[in-house]
Order: C-alpha cells, then sequence, then structure tokens
C-alpha cells in the first residue's frame, strides 16, 4: 500500500531559471476525495508556480514531509476532530510561520473550533475559484513572489 505523497505537480515557466528544489515553495493539499483535490489543484496552479504536492490524508504530511519550502498547507480531509486538533498542532510546531487552512462543510462548528483553536483559517465548501486565488495570492505576497509569479504567467 503506497503512503504519503500522492501527486508533486511542478510548473515552472520557459525561460526561468532553475531553482534548488528546497528553494522552490511549495503548497501542501491533504484531501481524501480525489475529484476535489483536482479542483482545488487546477485553482490554486493557475496563481502558483512552482510545488503543489498532494496528500490523502493529513497524518501521512507527518509520515512522509515535504522536502520543498512550505508555505501554505490546505487539509480538506474530513479528519475526526481529534485528529485534526493533533495534525494541526504537530504542522504548527514544524512550520510556525506556515498558514494553515481547514476545509470542511458548512455549519460543522466543532471543526471550525477544532481548526481556528490550532491557529488554522477554516473555509467552507464549496470553495470557489475566487478564495483559492485569494488565499495563494496572500502568501506569496506574504513571500514577496505574488507579482513576479503572475506576470510569469502573462
Amino acid at each position: 500500500m503506497r503512503r504519503g505523497r500522492e501527486q508533486t505537480v511542478s510548473r515552472v515557466p520557459e525561460g526561468c531559471k532553475g531553482t534548488r528544489h528546497r528553494e522552490r515553495l511549495c503548497i501542501v493539499v491533504a484531501c481524501e476525495d480525489a475529484a476535489e483535490a483536482a479542483r482545488m489543484g487546477s485553482q490554486i496552479l493557475k496563481v502558483h508556480i512552482g510545488t503543489l504536492v498532494t496528500y490523502r490524508k493529513a497524518e501521512d504530511i507527518m509520515l512522509n514531509a515535504p522536502a520543498g519550502r512550505v508555505v501554505l498547507i490546505i487539509l480538506a480531509a474530513d479528519d475526526d476532530l481529534t485528529r485534526l486538533g493533533k495534525t494541526v498542532a504537530w504542522m504548527r510546531r514544524r512550520w510556525n510561520r506556515c498558514p494553515i487552512t481547514v476545509v470542511g462543510d458548512k455549519g460543522n462548528a466543532q471543526q471550525e473550533l477544532a481548526a481556528r483553536s490550532g491557529g488554522a483559517s477554516y473555509l467552507t465548501r464549496p470553495v470557489g475559484p475566487h478564495e483559492w486565488a485569494a488565499l495563494v495570492e496572500h502568501v506569496l505576497d506574504m513571500h514577496g513572489k505574488v507579482g513576479k509569479e503572475v506576470e510569469e504567467l502573462g
């Protein structure tokens, strides 16, 4: 049984100089639903040039952490509340400055409370393309990359 990293997608525009793998900005996604992960990934890659690493479960990230410089973590794996709290706490210790966003169903106040208690943001399904773009652009702007990366896309 294969555990851990499910898919890694890198996009580097032609003409860009390559950077070492560890210097590339990495967005990590944990999502059990393959269709949701694909939609999420396509929206994220529209505004992010770098590496997108997807996992099926949030705990797989702890077992097989990505090698790149993690700048955003998105958890949409619907883990139980205890596991979610422990996972967010571990990620907060591992990547203490990295924004964490939990995606859940509308009306799931317990999940939202668990996410926010651990310092994570909370988005409700369905998350629209503009919300993904705003989230990723905010993170890239924090790292001084948004102008450069969006310009390279054009």
